[in-house]
């Protein structure tokens, strides 16, 4: 009876626990979801450190002005030839402006307050300083962290997160910047740019702005999280020793049969992943496999026949792959594969699908994507992998094969002509970019 009663007590002592943690869980969640917010506005009228400039820095003839409401600042502005790209835009400082600015990375909402009185589309540029790629005093090398837009009435203000942002591609190469840091990077922002974008008509035109919010959390997600699971770690842990204590006999055979189990389950999941991720990746490379490929296919041919959205395949071979095995092993092969996917992976979006079809061959799955665009891919490719030094021994070249997907074609057909073109593109001395064209029948 005694140790009945020894055995409520101490499990009502865990519950007590569990209770508590649960309770303290669910209002940090609360907390979280219903405050905590941290909010940083720039408002125009009241913020002092701005100005509106045009393209004349870079030789061009536009003019703007600039004029305040109570609300908002007006930009009236006369877009004129004489720049590649004519624009105006009106530049806010954090910080110093140069060197010192905020810390963005931290903010999971952007508010854009820009009223529609123009026809075109607006960039946002976050200008980001850091010493590994920009030089002081040189406002050109601040990273472009770039979003257009088009600014409409019904989404007035636009709201953006940051994984919205991508690096202008102009800029990399401008700058040289190596791809380990052509990545979007805003946790030391001393500019902010709003710009007339890129079709932008020429004439008069105003923009109207009212200011900027970045909204987030006091305290990250991620740290909330990790605070939580360590708590309940450690409640745990306060439990197994009290069952120590209180069960000493017991808990030694549950524990063993507890850490039989936990190790056949773990062992398990283990086979189990390890299974899933060969079946589906390319041991060598870590890029998709045909297997892995398949899934992405199907859901690129659904989007293409439900919605017209254009899919392209980028075939690509490297040039005299087997001489450089021959030559210098399978090591340095080895070592060639591993680069190319590293360099292709960097060049191209996360939503394509890069998948080595076997031996020296890639295939790359390009979603929303016309011939033209895949194309032009294509060579971007060709030539960053010409310039590479992909491994010390020699220069490393590839062969390119485009072809669009048609609706309800059959993908071995999609194949053969993406094959072909790169056939085509060996045959006429190797290192090219050929596409395919498509005929019914």
């Amino acid at each position: 009876m005694s140790r009945l009663i020894e055995k409520i007590y101490a499990l009502f002592r865990m519950n007590i626990l569990i209770f508590v943690l649960l309770a303290i869980t669910a209002i940090a969640l609360l907390a979280y979801n219903h405050g905590l917010n941290e909010v940083k506005d720039i408002m125009l009228p009241e913020y002092p450190y701005f100005q509106a400039t045009s393209d004349s820095a870079d030789g061009g003839s536009s003019v703007v002005k600039m004029s305040k409401t109570d609300s908002s600042i007006v930009v009236d502005y006369e877009l004129k030839e004489g720049y590649a790209y004519p624009y105006v835009s009106v530049k806010i400082l954090l910080g110093d402006g140069k060197t010192k600015g905020l810390d963005l990375s931290k903010y999971d909402s952007i508010f854009v307050w820009l009223k529609p009185r123009g026809e075109g589309s607006v960039r946002l540029y976050l200008r980001n300083f850091s010493e590994a790629y920009s030089v002081a005093g040189q406002e050109t090398t601040l990273k472009f962290n770039e979003l257009e837009f088009f600014p409409l009435e019904e989404t007035y203000p636009a709201i953006f997160v940051p994984r919205e942002f991508r690096v202008a591609g102009w800029w990399v190469a401008q700058n040289n910047i190596n791809v380990h840091h052509a990545h979007v990077d805003i946790s030391n922002v001393p500019l902010v740019e709003i710009q007339t974008g890129t079709n932008a008509p020429l004439g008069y035109g105003t923009m109207e702005i009212k200011g900027l919010r970045f909204k987030g959390k006091t305290i990250p997600r991620e740290k909330l999280v990790t605070a939580l699971v360590v708590m309940w770690f450690v409640t745990f842990l306060i439990i197994l020793i009290i069952r120590f204590f209180d069960y000493s006999r017991e808990r030694a055979a549950n524990k063993k049969k507890r850490e039989e189990l936990e190790k056949n389950l773990l062992a398990l999941e283990i086979e189990k992943s390890e299974y899933e991720k060969s079946s589906k990746e390319d041991p060598l490379t870590g890029c998709l496999n045909r297997a892995g490929f398949s899934s992405v296919l199907l859901r690129e041919q659904e989007n293409l026949s439900k919605n017209g959205c254009p899919v392209s395949f980028v075939i690509l071979d490297i040039d005299f792959f087997k001489h450089i095995n021959d030559t210098y092993g399978h090591n340095v092969g080895d070592e060639v594969l591993v680069n190319l996917t590293k360099l292709i992976q960097s060049k191209i979006r996360n939503t394509d699908a890069l998948v080595r079809w076997g031996g020296e061959e890639f295939v790359i799955l390009c979603g929303d994507t016309p011939i033209q665009n895949a194309q032009f891919l294509a060579e971007k490719l060709r030539m960053a992998i010409e310039n590479a030094q992909l491994i010390k021994q020699q220069q490393v070249t590839c062969s390119f094969g485009v072809a669009e997907m048609i609706a309800g074609e059959d993908p071995k057909r999609l194949f053969e002509r993406a094959d072909k073109a790169l056939y085509a593109s060996k045959q006429g001395g190797r290192n090219r970019v050929t596409s395919a064209t498509f005929k019914r029948g």
